[in-house]
């Protein structure tokens, strides 16, 4: 077990995201943060589990939601010929914060989906996620294996306000691949998906099928890449203001780079997916997303992390949602002693013509 507890303090110079500040859009705000890794580890199995909650006060802003709440799991059980992942996730947050992620990845679950922006500024409203991914698959021969994977999410919104800007869903995918290796360093995989996106005040939902192939190269154990291309086949039904049905299909894909080294790392992914939104429809986001760590001495260390994204609606009979987002956090840590550390910070924020930037002290 090990905890960890942050206090940090951040000065945000235009926190609404509006073309040129606003009177409200200068604020200062304290944080803590408090969580803790648990490693549950046996011969067969491996497994995590990190509950965290968090307190943000901004004694300029009553409209933001004080307390934050995660749960993260990954458990991993493996046989003799078999291996069964799950990763579990459920989060409670301002969808403020939510809503404008970084370029980070999560150390538990590195290849997970990227985590969407919605772009739209939803100070005052929370978002509620629970999302669960569980994964098998089985040795047939030396070279091929065969495996199903699934992903459940459940999101809602609620405010104090009244009426809430996005829309509750429920999103669904089933997947069925089969992967050789081609040699010891590389692998190469074909699959089809099913997927079902459902708005819950039943004003549309969407149907989609695909297919992918994808094929990963590790030049060693630390030092690999990846490069998935897929298609997809959406059929939408949305029943309000009349019942209107469309199908729409398109290409998308990720590629995908890994290093790490003895004193620096680097992850970068970039690509088109097709992804669940709170606009109360699916959508195309075009991505790219780094992240490098370095060591600069033996007590100091340098973080970058960048995220781009371009989300346009599937479909005519979709909203005009269509916007971009872009992020760039840099910070140094130090560490003052084998269990405290110091580290400041500073974040770039564009949306359209908004811009929002903060310079943290941890």
């Amino acid at each position: 077990v090990r905890p960890q507890f942050d206090l940090r303090a951040e000065t945000n110079d235009n926190f609404d995201l509006t073309p040129g500040g606003g009177s409200g859009s200068d604020v200062y705000g304290y944080l803590a943060d408090l969580q803790a890794l648990i490693g549950i580890a046996t011969p067969r199995s491996d497994s995590s589990i990190r509950p965290r909650v968090r307190f943000q006060e901004y004694p300029d802003r009553s409209d933001i939601e004080r307390f934050e709440a995660f749960l993260d799991l990954r458990s991993l059980y493996k046989w003799d010929r078999s291996e069964f992942l799950v990763v579990g996730k459920y989060a409670r947050q301002d969808s403020y914060n939510a809503d404008q992620p970084g370029g980070e990845f999560d150390p538990l679950d590195p290849t997970a989906p990227a985590n969407p922006s919605s772009g739209n500024n939803l100070v005052g409203e929370t978002r509620t996620l629970f999302a669960i991914r569980p994964n098998y698959t089985f040795e047939v021969t030396e070279r091929t294996r065969v495996g199903f994977e699934a992903d459940y999410q459940d999101v809602s919104f609620d405010t104090s306000s009244g009426q809430t800007t996005q829309t509750d869903y429920t999103f669904v995918i089933g997947q069925g691949y089969v992967s050789w290796a081609l040699d010891p360093r590389s692998d190469f995989s074909v699959g089809a998906y099913v997927s079902k996106f459902e708005a819950k005040d039943n004003s549309t939902k969407t149907d989609a099928y695909g297919g992918e192939i994808g094929y990963q190269y590790r030049w060693s154990e630390t030092v690999g890449a990846e490069v998935v291309i897929n298609y997809e086949q959406n059929d939408t039904t949305d029943y309000v203001p009349v019942t209107v049905e469309e199908s729409t299909s398109g290409w998308g894909g990720t590629v995908t780079g890994y290093r790490q080294g003895e004193v620096s790392s680097w992850r970068v992914t970039a690509g088109r997916t097709f992804i669940p939104t709170g606009d109360g429809e699916k959508a195309n986001s075009d991505q790219f997303r780094v992240q490098y760590d370095r060591d600069l001495s033996e007590r100091l260390s340098f973080r970058g992390a960048a995220r781009y994204e371009a989300r346009s609606a599937i479909g005519s009979n979709s909203g005009n949602n269509d916007r971009d987002f872009a992020r760039a956090d840099l910070s140094l840590k130090w560490m003052m002693a084998p269990t405290w550390y110091l580290q400041g910070g500073y974040s770039y924020i564009q949306f359209s013509n908004s811009l929002y930037r903060t310079g943290p002290l941890e």
